[in-house]
């Protein structure tokens, strides 16, 4: 008696059983986010509340997920693209003396200012650097 197997082998159509995308369903962060900008000092367990009442199933803690990553400006995700020249420039250490260590704490923040207004570090030390040979 030779029995044949019913076995199916896979194929490549199995991808068609993969989970699917709900179209025309609510965006739960986008929902969050709205409900946080009428109401900024909701705490995640109610507006967890307030979506469970509106029929959307959200947790208290992907609410503070959301929130937190509302809160972050979207120019500070990601990483920076920076140039072999830069990171071996940024490296280098020039000789160290004590007056380093004598910063002021209104000089730091004055030269924190000025790295802001410059758009970073680097622009601001080229910004320095030719003002110090103008300076000579």
């Amino acid at each position: 008696m030779n029995a044949k197997s019913t076995q199916t082998l896979p194929t490549h159509r199995q991808k068609d059983n993969m989970a699917k995308k709900k179209s025309g369903g609510v965006n739960k962060s986008q929902a969050i986010r709205d409900y946080c900008s009428a109401n900024p000092k909701a705490k995640p367990l109610e507006v967890a509340e307030a979506m469970k009442a509106q029929g959307i199933d959200v947790t208290a803690q992907f609410v503070s997920t959301v929130k937190s990553n509302s809160k972050k400006s979207k120019t500070t995700r990601g990483r920076k693209a920076v140039s072999k020249k830069a990171v071996k420039k940024a490296t280098r250490r020039g000789p160290r003396t004590s007056a380093a260590s004598e910063v002021s704490l209104d000089s730091l923040l004055n030269a924190k200012k000025l790295v802001e207004e410059m758009g970073g570090v680097e622009d601001a030390r080229n910004a320095l650097s030719v003002l110090e040979q103008l300076m000579d």
